[in-house]
């Protein structure tokens, strides 16, 4: 299979999603943690903000923006289909788009409202952030699809790191504009972890499913 999931990855995922659980329902009851931590960490953003700061938060919450998660992943499936990986192409698009509606959800279900000073661009409920989920999204499926099929270690840690430094600062970036809580984004990491390693479980079960058709029954999973 190209694309597996270890038993250690699956019991960080489920630790992953329980824990995220827990702290929709801290936010949800207004339960005093995390809220004092959240607000702690709004009053310090709010005391570095200057106008270099507000260039670099702004470029890394573009690329880390919703729409271009997706298009990152277009991409990839595109470079899949080239490569005639029909099978992990189509698992890749369906993790992103399904997991932007499981997040949807989960925004709907905890309705939690923008901290105050936001900008008039981030509209909606604030947990967990849209950006952080798919952006972090993002990283896990090529965690799981391409870096481990990546032959030299060198790269595999330049990637690694490069992948991880954008989605840290795409974090940062919602928070220091106030867009939303750090809860908000720590949840967004533990869904999308979660979401991607289970959908990495599901995999055979895809590949099993369309292999089944003609269409696909020559290609490699």
């Amino acid at each position: 299979m190209i694309i597996s999931v270890k038993n250690k990855q699956l019991r960080y995922a489920i630790i992953c999603f329980i824990s995220a659980l827990i702290l929709s329902v801290f936010v949800r009851i207004k339960f005093i943690f995390p809220t004092i931590i959240d607000n702690s960490i709004h009053s310090f953003m709010a005391g570095i903000q200057t106008g270099l700061n507000d260039i670099l938060m702004t470029v890394f919450s573009f690329l880390g923006s919703p729409i271009l998660d997706v298009i990152y992943v277009l991409i990839l499936a595109a470079i899949l289909l080239l490569a005639n990986l029909r099978i992990p192409a189509i698992w890749a698009v369906a993790t992103i788009i399904l997991g932007n509606i499981f997040n949807a959800i989960i925004r709907l279900s905890v309705d939690r409202s923008r901290p105050v000073g936001h900008l008039l661009s981030d509209q909606g409920s604030s947990f967990p952030s849209s950006h952080v989920f798919g952006i972090f999204s993002v990283i896990f499926i090529l965690s799981l699809l391409v870096i481990p099929n990546i032959e030299s270690p060198r790269k595999q840690f330049l990637i690694s790191w490069a992948i991880i430094v954008i989605g840290v600062m795409t974090l940062m970036s919602r928070v220091y504009f106030n867009a939303h809580y750090l809860s908000d984004t720590i949840a967004a990491v533990l869904f999308a972890y979660a979401w991607v390693i289970f959908a990495g479980k599901l995999y055979p079960v895809l590949a099993k499913l369309l292999t089944s058709l003609s269409f696909f029954s020559h290609d490699e999973v």
